[in-house]
């Protein structure tokens, strides 16, 4: 009897913990993002992408409903700040700009902790007819070369940093592959999982026209973020969030994107876009 009570009381509290959490508007880009997000446009597509599974996981985890909305990139950062959505994927404040009403989980110096958020690797594709030696230091190798990057690409300011020339005036990845093969730019740079995470996908669309680089340009830290209002709200679910996506995002992302690479690899004709 005694453990019959007890296992009730657990089972109250569990649904408690679901009642208690605001349903959570998770947004993220209306651009198709394979293989993180799929479709286009506002509509969540079924399966939604390998990034918007793992929220999906990490919500279920800290008891809260989710609901999905898809906007321009552009429009995101803003509305999180205003309030309209509730959560989204972001780089650091001195990439994004500091918004007095998004919160980051916090290190003990103020800082957004990586601990409690995802690395990201920013890897770059080159025409394999140049010949760059693909071991080498990515920002000594683009130097002097035009580096293509998504319209809305977040780190753009990251690369601008190292002294190179970015290009950001192609609406999405596909079109960026198609200026390099056309030699309108010399490289193109995206933000990826893990680095070979678009391997597959290019083999397949592309052949052996690109190569990677071995070596990222650069590994910015991402993190998932929430309006003030929502965190004052639900704060012991915001912490659960960050907690299990610090332990648990590295090796969900891959399990998921690699899932996505299969079913994607066998379709030559979708275009292929990246993180940013």
């Amino acid at each position: 009897m005694c453990q019959f009570f007890f296992a009730l009381m657990l089972a109250l509290l569990a649904g408690r913990a679901v009642a208690d959490c605001a349903p959570l508007r998770f947004a993220y880009t209306d651009k198709e993002v394979l293989p993180y997000y799929v479709g286009a446009g506002a509509e969540v597509a079924e399966p939604p992408g390998a990034a918007v599974e793992l929220m999906r996981e990490a919500a279920a985890k800290a008891g809260c409903p989710l609901s999905l909305q898809r906007l321009p990139t552009g429009r995101l950062l803003a509305s999180l700040d205003a309030g309209t959505i509730d959560a989204m994927l972001t780089y650091a404040p001195e990439v994004v700009g500091a918004r007095p009403n998004v919160v980051y989980p916090l290190d003990r110096a103020g800082r957004p902790d990586p601990a409690r958020g995802m690395r990201l690797y920013t890897m770059v594709f080159v025409r394999a007819a140049d010949g760059l030696p693909r071991g080498g230091a990515p920002a000594e190798l683009l130097r002097g070369r035009v580096v293509g990057l998504s319209q809305g690409a977040q780190h753009i300011k990251l690369l601008r940093g190292l002294g190179l020339t970015v290009d950001d005036g192609a609406a999405n990845p596909a079109l960026n592959f198609e200026k390099l093969k056309l030699g309108r730019i010399d490289a193109f740079a995206i933000a990826l999982g893990a680095p070979d995470e678009m391997d597959a996908l290019l083999a397949v669309r592309y052949g052996g026209r690109f190569v990677r680089l071995d070596k990222p340009l650069l590994t910015p830290g991402s993190w998932l973020v929430f309006s003030k209002d929502y965190y004052e709200g639900n704060r012991r679910q915001v912490e659960a969030l960050w907690q299990w996506i610090g332990a648990n995002s590295s090796l969900r992302i891959g399990a998921l994107s690699r899932k996505y690479t299969g079913r994607l690899s066998r379709m030559p004709d979708r275009s292929l876009v990246t993180t940013d």
